[in-house]
């Protein structure tokens, strides 16, 4: 998994996080799970609704619109 987030990483465009959101999505929303994917993917591979990852449904994007407009008013970043 750390393997796949490097080369996520290093692609033109994409940085850390982009590449945590993305592993983050092929474990929750597609099954891909090599070993260690959760701790490469963290924080977004957790029970919060924070990324794309958490959205599978028109109900799941509000509830990740509102944890990042919670996260907003309290003066935090996604990532804590």
């Amino acid at each position: 998994a750390d393997t796949v987030a490097a080369n996520l990483a290093a692609v033109p465009g994409y940085g850390e996080e982009k590449a945590k959101i993305l592993l983050a999505v092929l474990g929750k929303r597609f099954g891909v799970c090599p070993p260690g994917w959760e701790a490469a993917s963290a924080p977004f591979s957790d029970d919060q609704p924070r990324s794309v990852a958490d959205m599978g449904s028109a109900e799941e994007r509000l509830a990740v619109r509102a944890w990042k407009k919670a996260q907003k008013a309290a003066g935090k970043a996604k990532h804590e």
